[in-house]
């Protein structure tokens, strides 16, 4: 299924109740300011120590601290770095492995004798610093714009990232060069063998400026890049595949698009908008913490300052809605993070696409502060119930100790309406064929119930 889209049609998904709350779905948020003062936060990863690392654009890679807002700098390379209009510090990812592989990938431009090149490089942290830089791969065309790049550690531990097509449009149809492409790397910068051209770092071409890069629970890539006034565009990534730029704009449309789309095999995106809304990062929303966004994905964008809702179909291969959250609330947002308690962070990144105010951006949270994290839990709190109200369904979050036990439901007037076993953490029951009313959930084992909750089911 296309699905193209306009800024002109909007769909708003939320309640404006304040500043500090709001309602996504029915179910009531809290935002706040986690630091400001930082310069560009490009990147945002949750790290290994609960610390969100970010990268700025300037050349500095810090562990802030979620709760306190308290910054660590770990890597200082401003000397090194060459900042100009979108170029910088960039990209970043932690080994899935940190405690065994404590090492952090990343990209940044630099300039030696007078030309703009970008490289990608692995630190290891050691000391509480990011030390010996290794370099993967390097003299990759640069410029003051478009050089991507973003990118992810995949499960066979290979890297995968962006890279832009440095205001060089043909290059993005060259296989043999790095530009307008995702280049996929071993950890060590060699090239793996089963890469979709042999002895080739290119997995896909066709790119123009890719600036968002997820592999969801579904399994599948996903990606959302920078059109010109057209067509920004948010796809699917498959090796070996082209996806048509310069030659084509969004979809295979016009006349001239459809002959070359034809000739090269061209995937079309799940979603094009013209005017361009500048998409920058997407996550793939996985966690029963705020129900309206889960099994969505959430897209940052840079103009209108927003955030976009992409509901997905069953299969993840079509966009069936889209909402938009937080227009021109808190600046242009460059990057998305998925806290462990279904927390998002957003970072911000100004009002114009220049660094023209250094050192006023920040990090946004947004929250359900009703739901409790695993870890959070205690004896007389395993278990929680979203939402409540329910309507449709029922999302029952459960400690770890609670698998393997039996979960029953029972009616107001005491009868058992479902029983079955606790064997994930995060369990959905559809409700279609229970009354409106007042249930109990209870958790036991060998028909003594250990924990109970009281839950409401609403009837349109």
């Amino acid at each position: 299924m296309k699905y193209k889209s306009s800024i002109l049609f909007l769909i708003f998904g939320f309640c404006f109740t304040g500043y500090g709350q709001v309602y996504i779905g029915e179910t009531e948020v809290d935002t706040t300011t986690i630091i400001t003062g930082l310069d560009i936060p490009w990147e945002i990863q949750w790290g290994p120590d609960d610390q969100i690392w970010t990268t700025e654009r300037y050349g500095r890679v810090s562990r802030i601290n979620p709760e306190t807002g308290e910054q660590d700098v770990i890597l200082n390379i401003s000397n090194e770095v060459y900042q100009s209009g979108e170029s910088g510090l960039l990209g970043m990812v932690l080994h899935p492995d940190f405690e065994n592989s404590p090492n952090v990938f990343m990209a940044y431009t630099y300039k030696p004798s007078g030309q703009i090149l970008e490289k990608i490089v692995r630190y290891t942290y050691e000391d509480g610093e990011l030390k010996n830089e290794f370099i993967l791969l390097d003299n990759i065309q640069g410029n003051t714009t478009h050089d991507g790049c973003r990118m992810i550690i995949l499960p066979d531990n290979t890297l995968l990232f962006s890279t832009g097509d440095a205001q060089n449009q043909p290059a993005a149809q060259d296989i043999e060069s790095l530009n307008g492409k995702f280049l996929r790397l071993n950890l060590d910068g060699s090239i793996p063998d089963d890469n979709p051209f042999p002895g080739n770092p290119v997995y896909s071409f066709g790119h123009r400026n890719a600036q968002g890069l997820y592999l969801a629970s579904n399994g599948i890539i996903y990606s959302s890049e920078h059109g010109p006034s057209t067509d920004d565009e948010f796809n699917i990534l498959e090796p070996g595949r082209n996806y048509g730029w310069p030659n084509v704009h969004g979809f295979c449309d016009l006349p001239s698009e459809q002959t070359f789309c034809e000739a090269n095999d061209v995937f079309e995106p799940l979603v094009a908008w013209t005017p361009t809304v500048a998409t920058s990062d997407i996550v793939y929303y996985d966690h029963p913490a705020i129900p309206a966004w889960q099994d969505h994905i959430l897209m940052t964008t840079l103009k209108n300052k927003r955030l976009y809702d992409l509901e997905l179909d069953e299969s993840g291969t079509s966009v069936i809605n889209e909402e938009q959250y937080f227009t021109n609330w808190w600046g242009r947002l460059r990057d998305i993070l998925i806290g462990p308690n279904g927390e998002i962070y957003l970072a911000t990144s100004g009002s114009g696409w220049s660094n023209t105010e250094p050192f006023t951006h920040g990090i946004i949270k947004i929250w359900n502060p009703e739901y409790v994290s695993i870890d959070d839990r205690n004896e007389n709190n395993p278990f929680s119930i979203f939402p409540n109200p329910a309507k449709d369904k029922l999302q029952v979050s459960v400690s770890k100790k609670l698998l393997g036990k039996q979960m029953m439901i029972y009616a107001n007037n005491g009868k058992l309406v479902l029983q079955q076993s606790v064997d994930s953490i995060s369990i959905t029951i559809p409700l279609q064929n229970f009354e409106a009313g007042m249930y109990i959930l209870s958790i036991g084992e060998n028909g003594k119930n250990v924990f109970s909750k009281k839950f409401f089911i609403l009837k349109d």
